[in-house]
């Protein structure tokens, strides 16, 4: 089992003085990064404010998920490359770090990381 770090962005001024900005979270080696998105968004560590809908995770500054608000039924995630990952091929050096990029609701182009490109082919071959 190893440590994950787990950073994001303050989504207001009184956001950093309230809530944390970094999550440190024990995954197994065998967790899938969807498994691990998924226990991100049911602690409720991310925010979102009707301005700042849509929060990019980083991994060596490349997107590899998009976490969207859904104020009604949950927050839905966007992988950017295969949910099926392993924690441990993706985040190497054990840290996922949450922005916001760009416009909140624009598409990105399909990440190329060379860690998960096994992973981003077997994506774009589904």
């Amino acid at each position: 089992m190893s440590s994950i770090k787990v950073t994001r962005d303050s989504v207001c001024a009184a956001d950093d003085q309230t809530n944390p900005l970094t999550l440190t979270i024990q995954v197994p080696g065998s967790e899938s990064l969807q498994s691990l998105v998924t226990r991100i968004i049911y602690r409720n560590f991310l925010q979102f404010s009707s301005s700042h809908s849509t929060i990019t995770g980083f991994v060596s500054g490349q997107p590899i998920v998009r976490v969207h608000a859904n104020f009604s039924s949950g927050h839905q995630a966007e992988f950017l490359i295969s949910p099926t990952s392993s924690v441990e091929s993706c985040l190497p050096d054990g840290l996922l770090e949450f922005e916001w990029a760009g416009s909140n609701n624009s598409p990105r182009d399909f990440p190329s990381i060379p860690f998960c490109r096994a992973a981003a082919a077997g994506r774009n071959s589904a």
